[in-house]
């Protein structure tokens, strides 16, 4: 079944905006945003097209942009260049186009601020009589300075249709910009994990970070911060934690098609409430894409606990996933 939406073309933006390209070809168009190199434009003639940033000479747009450049300042305003090829902004020196890593417009229209994937996968193993099934999505919501995102995953497998693990995970991220590539964190968790014999855990606390790196082909990131949980394991009463947070984040893209993500996320928690105990978790997901907004993925999770309340002994669960899914407004 094919399903098919139209947008009206009163609701639709104006397609007034203009580029001017290396070769002298002005493109009349609606410009949808820069990210990863890549400018991303809308056109009458060509539906959406993508034009390798370098090879924009010229920009001009009407609508107001979020502006990020590779020293990590963050500005405001619509898109209007010169012909030596900066961008002219009220009250700041003109900015060479080759600065700007990324251009984000600020959509008025509530739905455009969102953006997500979802991902599933599906294995089974005959001779051990295992099925696994995956999911995993995100969904993010951006305004101006503010991103709010919610990213889950659940792993099941089922051994000999009597025997079953399950793990569950699902954060919710809240991020605030600040200056000089800054951003605080609000950080919001609840995950279970049957092979650490976790029943539940709630966690909330907060973190200050900065981009180290942030350019049209890579990111890297480092914050540092605290929280709170609250955690049930088999067999043992609940009990609550202070929790000193270290994280580092990195991502790595090819800018063309067929287009490759790279991520990590590596979390280390050292528990302030039970001596000598911490917890580690990370993350990497590689992804490519095999048809427009359509991708394989390849991902690692691993799970450490350093002295698990019901062993006190070192526990660890880790696995790898293959997957399929979509994105959405990316």
């Amino acid at each position: 079944m094919l399903l098919v939406f139209a947008v009206p073309a009163s609701l639709a933006r104006p397609k007034i905006d203009s580029l001017t390209l290396l070769n002298g070809n002005e493109v009349t168009c609606e410009i949808r945003g820069l990210s990863r190199g890549v400018l991303t434009a809308k056109t009458d003639s060509l539906s959406q097209v993508s034009i390798r940033w370098e090879d924009v000479t010229r920009i001009r747009s009407a609508h107001v942009f979020e502006i990020l450049l590779t020293d990590r300042t963050v500005h405001f305003g619509a898109l209007d260049s010169n012909t030596s090829g900066n961008l002219v902004l009220s009250g700041t020196a003109p900015i060479p186009l080759h600065d700007i890593v990324a251009l984000t417009p600020i959509e008025s229209r509530f739905a455009k601020r969102f953006d997500g994937s979802v991902d599933m996968g599906y294995s089974f193993m005959q001779s051990e009589s295992t099925t696994q099934l995956n999911f995993a999505g995100e969904v993010g919501y951006t305004t101006r300075r503010r991103a709010l995102d919610l990213d889950a995953s659940s792993n099941l497998v089922i051994r000999d249709k009597t025997d079953s693990t399950r793990r569950i995970q699902a954060d919710l991220t809240y991020t605030e910009t600040l200056s000089r590539g800054y951003f605080a964190l609000g950080v919001g968790q609840f995950s279970m994990n049957d092979e650490l014999n976790l029943l539940q855990r709630y966690l909330g606390g907060g973190a200050l970070g900065r981009y180290l790196v942030r350019t049209n082909r890579s990111m890297f990131s480092a914050s540092g911060g605290g929280a709170l949980s609250s955690e049930r394991y088999s067999g043992t009463e609940r009990h609550n934690n202070g929790e000193i947070l270290l994280a580092l984040n990195t991502q790595l893209f090819r800018l063309y098609s067929p287009k490759l993500d790279i991520t990590g996320d590596f979390r280390f928690w050292q528990n302030v409430t039970t001596s000598a105990r911490f917890r580690i978790d990370a993350n990497a997901k590689a992804k490519i894409e095999v048809y427009k907004d359509m991708f394989v993925s390849f991902s690692f999770f691993d799970n450490y606990d350093r002295k698990n309340p019901t062993t006190a002994l070192p526990i660890n669960d880790y696995g790898v996933v293959l997957s399929v899914g979509y994105t959405f407004n990316r």
